[in-house]
């Protein structure tokens, strides 16, 4: 072997010229030969990795080459940073035994307590070809072609003009209809009307929690045995310390028995999470192609943070949340039939050569669930057992989802914009969401905090939440490209009337509200027009259960009518100041004001968490009073004016992903 003593001393200057010398040029070298794999076969489709190198191609003089060069360089490297480092004798790469080997390795190595926390202790010390994009023998595919149809600004032109019209000839008729009906039926009938559901939800929650308080006491909850979770963190503008406070935070979220292991997919602006990482393992990178047909490029690292296994995804280009979302799942859940190639690989070589390594000695066979949040959002203790055993418990569900607060920052406790949404939060969930709860037909799963199962429904759920759209109508443009929660709850209980999604309060987490108006209306056009436009879909949907068409039909009706509700509201007040009746108002009273009167019987005796934030809600319901009624109107004149428009503004990176029927309770 070639011994380094033999030669003069070399400077660093001289290592470009020496290394043009002694290594072959870029090609010389083979590319490498991965065993194909299930989504390579059969060889006719997609063709194996040896027909795409062919063996004659092998440059073997160049190999030999390589290896003798590679190892020279090997060994004067160790020579320059023994020179470099101490005086001390060390043995030479010839000599030296295996222990040696280990040992000098470990002198020079820094503790992991010792070190700073943003450097990797351990990390590949060369990048292999197979790593890189060229040599990872992925095929090459042609530029792929968007099958969506566009709308043009006449077809959105024209579709808003008819949305618009219709919804005001509505209004208008039903405000005609009230002033020529006598003694004021229509108005009394239409408020009846607008507040059953609300009313309806409460008796179904008084309900719910007496039988199932009944059921556990004589059978109470079994042990759930350990699930795999693996835990999505997506990130678009969240801060590099946000999101490693967010893994440490899930890592002690107590989820005993359960295992983690975290995926975090940066979209967006880059930022060095992987630096974070106590051991790495490999880092690589592989092309893809996104949910809007571009290609793209996704720098892996998979390693450790201390002792919780993680892969962080890196997306060279934004292509928006939606798109990690189902990335995720076509990588670690049932696969869609239509999976793109590139992600066909590249979960092949995740499940083969990057997982069993994360999780080696535990026991790993496969993930039972997937866990969604925010790197922005804050998981109370214990949220994700809960979810994850209210997930195995019910054979049924597909998916379950925690309550969603707002976050009360520091100096922004008292804030309007806090009081205001805090209490919408809270009404929207313990009046309507417990009671689609325990129905078992949660319309919208936040994003911020759902556990959603590895089961094959949700292979179907996702081809429809992934699908284009190629037909006119602007509505299902609406709802397929604008929001991503909602439509992906629609899109999972659309896969059999027997699927439930799960409401879980004792999960809970906190986001940050929008503290200006401008900020606020922009989320609430969002969230309003995903609620409008997926209730469509919820009455005159496949696969829907009768008691879900009802309550999306109310929702229809009571946003459809906002205009008219405010003449509405002036005939009730006129027609009280005419004639009051006390037995005739009574029904109203009891259907409107049941849906207040359970809230309260909520705070103050089912929910202790609600307890600690009474005050502050008692002045979010009297705020919410003054000035629902012109926040509901602007809000829906946005949507309607807005219609098929898919743009965002930089606002909407305060938008969180918990998003509620735009329900105002002042009427």
């Amino acid at each position: 072997m070639h011994n380094p003593q033999d030669e003069h001393p070399i400077c660093l200057s001289d290592l470009p010229r020496w290394i043009e010398t002694h290594i072959p040029q870029e090609g010389s070298r083979p590319p490498p030969t991965p065993s194909p794999g299930p989504y390579l076969e059969p060889p006719s489709r997609f063709g194996s990795r040896l027909d795409r190198y062919p063996e004659d191609h092998y440059d073997t003089g160049g190999e030999s080459q390589w290896e003798s060069a590679q190892e020279q360089l090997e060994v004067w490297i160790t020579v320059t940073e023994s020179s470099a480092s101490s005086q001390t004798e060390r043995p030479t790469a010839e000599n030296r035994t295996v222990s040696e080997e280990d040992k000098s390795e470990e002198e020079f190595r820094t503790p992991p307590e010792t070190a700073a926390p943003s450097i990797a202790s351990e990390r590949p010390k060369t990048i292999r070809p197979e790593d890189t994009i060229a040599g990872c023998g992925y095929p090459k595919i042609p530029d792929p072609a968007d099958p969506a149809r566009v709308l043009g600004p006449r077809d959105l032109r024209f579709q808003r003009i008819a949305f618009l019209g219709t919804i005001i000839c509505l209004n208008v008729a039903c405000a005609a209809t009230a002033i020529w009906v006598h003694d004021g039926v229509f108005v009394f009938v239409f408020i009846l009307f607008i507040k059953s559901k609300d009313f309806l939800s409460v008796i179904v929650s008084a309900v719910g929690l007496t039988v199932r308080a009944i059921w556990r006491f004589f059978r109470p909850l079994k042990p759930v045995r350990r699930q795999w979770i693996l835990t999505l963190i997506p990130a678009y503008s969240e801060s590099e310390e946000q999101i490693v406070k967010t893994i440490y935070s899930l890592r002690d979220n107590d989820v005993e028995p359960h295992k983690q292991v975290m995926v975090v997919l940066l979209d967006g602006k880059p930022r060095d999470v992987k630096s974070h990482m106590t051991k790495t393992i490999r880092e690589f990178e592989r092309p893809y192609i996104t949910l809007k047909f571009k290609r793209g490029v996704l720098k892996i690292t998979a390693g450790f943070m201390e002792d919780m296994p993680v892969l962080v995804l890196e997306k060279v280009k934004n292509s928006g949340k939606k798109d990690s979302l189902i990335l995720c799942h076509d990588l670690f859940n049932y696969p869609r039939s239509n999976v793109p190639l590139y992600t066909r690989l590249l979960r092949e070589e995740l499940w083969k050569d990057v997982l069993p390594v994360l999780t080696e000695g535990m026991g790993f066979t496969g993930f039972d669930m997937v866990f969604c949040t925010d790197a922005d959002s804050t998981i109370y203790k214990g949220a994700v057992a809960g979810l994850a055993n209210a997930l195995a418990r019910d054979r049924n569900a597909i998916a379950a989802c925690g309550l969603v607060l707002v976050e009360l920052e520091p100096g922004f406790e008292w804030s309007f914009w806090n009081l205001y949404q805090q209490f919408q939060y809270t009404f929207g969930q313990f009046v309507r969401r417990r009671a689609e709860g325990f129905i078992g037909k949660v319309t919208c799963l936040p994003g911020c905090i759902t556990m959603i199962a590895v089961r094959p429904e949700m292979a179907g759920a996702i081809r429809k939440y992934a699908e284009p759209i190629t037909i006119y109508p602007v509505v299902h443009h609406q709802v397929q490209y604008l929001g991503t929660d909602r439509r992906l709850t629609y899109s999972m209980l659309s896969q059999g009337k027997h699927l439930h999604t799960l409401f879980v309060p004792e999960a809970v987490s906190e986001t940050v509200a929008p503290q200006s108006l401008q900020h606020y209306l922009s989320q609430r056009r969002r969230w309003g027009s995903n609620a409008y436009f997926n209730n469509y879909f919820y009455w005159m949907g496949e696969r829907m259960i009768l008691i879900t068409r009802i309550a999306a039909s109310i929702e229809v009706i009571r946003l459809s009518m906002v205009y008219y509700r405010i003449i509405n509201t002036c005939l009730f007040i006129k027609g009280l100041i005419h004639s009051f009746s006390f037995m005739k108002l009574l029904p109203l009273l009891v259907v409107s004001q049941l849906p207040t009167c359970w809230f309260l019987f909520t705070i103050f005796v089912l929910e202790p968490e609600l307890r600690k934030r009474a005050h502050k809600l008692l002045i979010g319901f009297c705020i919410n009073k003054c000035i629902s009624p012109f926040i509901s109107i602007t809000v829906f004149t946005k949507v309607a004016k807005n219609v098929g428009s898919q743009g965002t503004s930089a606002s909407l990176c305060l938008a969180r992903a918990m998003i509620f029927p735009v329900r105002i309770p002042w009427y």
